[in-house]
């Protein structure tokens, strides 16, 4: 199944990161099922990224371009040897969810309960909201 995902940051107009294309494996029956699969497929792709083992990094002009689109240029390296823990990573989001750190919506309906029926069919949008804490000093 083929999905289209967006993340957003509260209160900035443009979007995060532009809509990217995700293929799921099957059919999540609901919005838990769902997480967990996005989390393991991004932490499959982090610990297959090659170390940092390169003297001196570098961007072309071109790589810094069509990283930009996406909101973030970086290297796409690790610098830290450990392999990310997927079931860490799910108990974190699923944590988060539940704190209200974040929403998802399908289309324009909000995704409210990690266990109910979920609905998604190909092609579908999905975006997430990502709110974030202020901060600020007292002095």
């Amino acid at each position: 199944m083929k999905v289209f995902v967006s993340v957003k940051q509260a209160g900035r107009r443009k979007e995060y990161i532009k809509k990217e294309e995700l293929v799921l494996d099957d059919n999540p029956a609901s919005l838990r099922e769902l997480i967990m699969e996005i989390i393991r497929k991004n932490v499959e792709s982090y610990n297959r990224r090659p170390l940092d083992s390169l003297l001196f990094n570098y961007l072309t002009f071109d790589e810094i371009e069509a990283q930009v689109s996406t909101g973030k240029v970086g290297f796409c390296q690790r610098v830290d040897e450990r392999q990310a823990d997927a079931g860490k990573a799910v108990e974190t989001a699923m944590l988060a969810f539940t704190d209200g750190l974040y929403r998802v919506f399908i289309g324009d309906v909000e995704i409210e309960s990690l266990d109910g029926p979920l609905g998604i069919k190909d092609g579908d949008v999905l975006t997430f909201i990502r709110f974030t804490m202020l901060s600020g000093r007292m002095w």
